[in-house]
């Protein structure tokens, strides 16, 4: 935490006094002349990087730095997705402030207003991209120039002392009372620790004394002396040239990627990362099911999860050939083993793993053991979970006759009918709601299994959905009702089955945007046009009302007349553009 400002966590580079006991600054502090300028600091750039001892502020030179700061004038840079809010390629904006774009993310984004007057926030670093490129710079703050790193300089990253890194796996395989003894002054020793012992867990953090924290396959974490913890290694596998031009079949042989960093970037809009995946990183995995949109639905350790096709590497033989018949009685031997399920002794993990897998007599022998509990939690999931999510209608229904409760939720706040949205699974939808499970059921985002089924493409799910009976127009946490990510995702289909469901084209997201300023926004033309009869008669009978702000008339006007498809369809409704001017 920085003790001027209380920013908590520091982000970016910590700076640490190296003359008072655990003081530390964020760089804006840093830079800002906080704390006595006489005394030296240590610069620590990531965690578990070597500290740089600095010469004291008082001494160094500050100069100031230019970019994308308020005064700026910029274009759309290289990760533009914002269609012509700008007003079309090569249009001016001037930046007015410097904003955090989410609060993990501070000062990560630049409000712009464009020469044509729109304005919005876009993103300057945040997770990378760079929605602006600057044509004119600005001034900003002044730094100290010698205190920072150099571009490109490389340092030890998040790599400690002892080699290990965030994604690797370890073993504990010492004696219990030598670790206990190596604990000591490293986060201690605890009865819990014991499914350490004998279970493979995955590097998650290095702190700044260099103890590894390690996340087990029970979603608990546990912070360890690096002395204690063993590297698994894990053989590399021979590729194709080019993860990007890879092509995949069902039942084809994956390796899941091993970079944690990576993998979570990745996963972004393709199934998310979920830390009940982190025993999977580096594994082997079969693919089950190839979705529409080219996401792999992937069985590994004995569960099932979904990936982007880019997070995983198909496994060649050792001269990249197909394995011939010869090796087929190899090859099948080895998937059995690969698949089959462990059994630990915990009846609730085989209970969960096989629900997984689709095994219902294994299911419902588990069941019958008076230890068994039909809710119990293994790797952040219960049984009926894991199942909807992989359409295993015979095992829901021994789960449902054993008193499985549908409405538990998982850390995400999803429960059984997200799973089943999420997996594309329909029938699983309808049993489920035959069981009495609500189907508006929203998770920690205040999504919606119709929310999820939408995102994903999923028209079917969408389709049971709306004709069970849910809500079609819940609002998530940025106020974006599945009408809205139908329009952004451009699927007509969805966009019509919902309005035929009496979605509500009036409300608006955190944006102050509903579903025609939306689809302007977007560059739709043929949801103004309407994809459905039904939509023109919603248009029809709410245009006074929703036209009747002068802001959000000439917000939607402001982008429709970026938009010639767009505009002119509004004026086919009947819209009169200087109505509010």
């Amino acid at each position: 935490m920085c003790d001027t400002c209380r920013q908590q966590p520091i982000f970016g580079i910590r700076w640490k006094c190296a003359e008072c006991g655990n003081y530390d600054l964020c760089s804006v502090c840093y830079h800002g002349d906080k704390h006595h300028l006489r005394h030296r600091f240590y610069r620590i750039a990531t965690p578990g990087s070597e500290r740089v001892l600095l010469e004291p502020r008082r001494k160094s030179k500050k100069i100031a730095i230019r970019g994308i700061f308020p005064g700026a004038r910029v274009v759309r840079g290289v990760d533009w997705q914002w269609e012509d809010q700008d007003g079309g390629n090569g249009r001016r904006g001037k930046v007015n402030e410097v904003q955090d774009w989410s609060a993990a993310s501070p000062r990560s984004a630049a409000y712009v207003i464009w020469d044509n007057g729109a304005k919005n926030l876009y993103r300057v670093g945040f997770e990378g991209m760079a929605d602006l490129k600057v044509v004119n710079d600005a001034k900003g703050q002044t730094v100290y120039r010698d205190h920072l790193p150099l571009l490109g300089e490389q340092g030890p990253g998040r790599t400690g002392p002892h080699g290990l890194q965030i994604g690797d796996q370890v073993n504990v395989d010492l004696e219990l009372e030598i670790v206990q003894s190596l604990q000591h002054g490293h986060g201690g020793w605890t009865d819990g620790m014991f499914e350490c012992l004998g279970t493979t867990g995955t590097v998650v953090g290095i702190d700044e004394d260099h103890d590894i924290v390690v996340s087990y396959p029970s979603g608990n974490r546990w912070t360890f002396n690096p002395a204690v913890l063993t590297k698994v290694q894990i053989p590399v596998p021979v590729t194709s040239s080019s993860s990007d031009n890879q092509t995949f079949a069902v039942g084809d042989l994956v390796q899941i990627c091993n970079d944690l960093e990576k993998i979570k970037l990745l996963q972004r809009g393709h199934g998310e990362w979920a830390e009940a995946m982190a025993p999977t990183m580096g594994k082997i995995g079969r693919v089950l099911q190839i979705y529409h949109d080219g996401d792999l639905k992937v069985e590994v350790c004995s569960t099932s999860w979904t990936y982007n096709p880019q997070a995983v590497t198909k496994v060649a033989s050792s001269d990249g050939s197909v394995p011939g018949n010869s090796s087929g009685e190899r090859l099948s031997a080895l998937l059995k083993k690969l698949f089959e399920t462990h059994v630990s002794g915990d009846v609730n993990e085989e209970l969960v793993k096989t629900a997984a897998n689709g095994d219902a007599a294994k299911c419902e022998e588990c069941l019958k053991r008076p230890e068994a509990d039909v809710n119990g939690v293994f790797a952040g999931h219960t049984a009926l979970q894991a199942a909807s999510q992989n359409g295993h209608l015979e095992v829901i229904k021994i789960l449902l006759r054993y008193k499985a409760d549908v409405e538990i939720e998982d850390k995400d706040g999803d429960r059984a009918v997200h799973h089943a949205a999420f997996g594309d699974e329909p029938g699983v939808m309808a049993l489920l709601a035959g069981a009495g499970a609500d189907l508006n059921a929203r998770n920690k985002r205040r999504q919606t299994a119709l929310h999820i089924a939408v995102n994903k493409g999923h028209a079917g799910v969408v389709r049971t959905l709306l004709e069970l009976g849910c809500h079609p127009s819940l609002q998530d946490s940025e106020g974006d009702t599945p009408l809205h990510d139908a329009i952004s995702k451009k699927r007509d289909d969805m966009l019509a089955l919902l309005l035929d469901h009496a979605a509500d084209i009036t409300l608006t997201n955190n944006n102050g945007f509903n579903a025609l300023h939306h689809a302007a926004l977007r560059g739709n033309p043929r949801v103004e046009e309407g994809s459905s009869e039904t939509f023109c008669q919603s248009v029809s009978n709410r245009t006074t009302e929703m036209f009747s702000s002068r802001e959000y008339y000439a917000v939607f006007w402001g982008y429709a007349r970026n938009n010639v498809n767009s505009a002119a369809a509004m004026q086919a409704f009947g819209c009169v553009e200087d109505l509010l001017n």
